[in-house]
């Protein structure tokens, strides 16, 4: 059963490092399973443990009309999943005309918004 999801476009930080404002939101129908991975870095291992992994089909349909589902994520996101917001990793896969997305969803806390 598919489930709503809200995918925000970050810009990232301007000149003085100051955050820049986000995009416009927009929603999703995925499949929402559990996380599945940890993320290791460095030595010492600094932990990314995913919440959530969330599919999504190659393409949707946005005011602009279909556009690509990662592109329209673009390269930083995050992700509103069940009400937590999370930090997002996409995999796209195609094969054949056929594939989807898949987002591996990190909170930052286990707090929701």
């Amino acid at each position: 059963m598919t489930e709503t999801v809200t995918i925000t476009p970050q810009s990232g930080l301007d000149a003085y490092d100051d955050p820049q404002d986000a995009g416009e939101s927009f929603t999703v129908q995925a499949l929402v399973a559990p996380g599945n991975t940890t993320l290791k870095y460095g030595v010492d291992g600094s932990l990314d443990t995913v919440a959530f992994t969330v599919y999504m089909p190659l393409t949707i349909k946005l005011d602009d009309g279909w556009v690509s589902t990662a592109t329209a994520m673009t390269d930083n996101f995050t992700i509103t999943v069940r009400g937590q917001v999370c930090v997002g990793r996409v995999r796209e896969w195609t094969l054949g005309g056929r594939g989807g997305v898949e987002v591996l969803a990190t909170a930052a806390t286990g707090s929701t918004p």
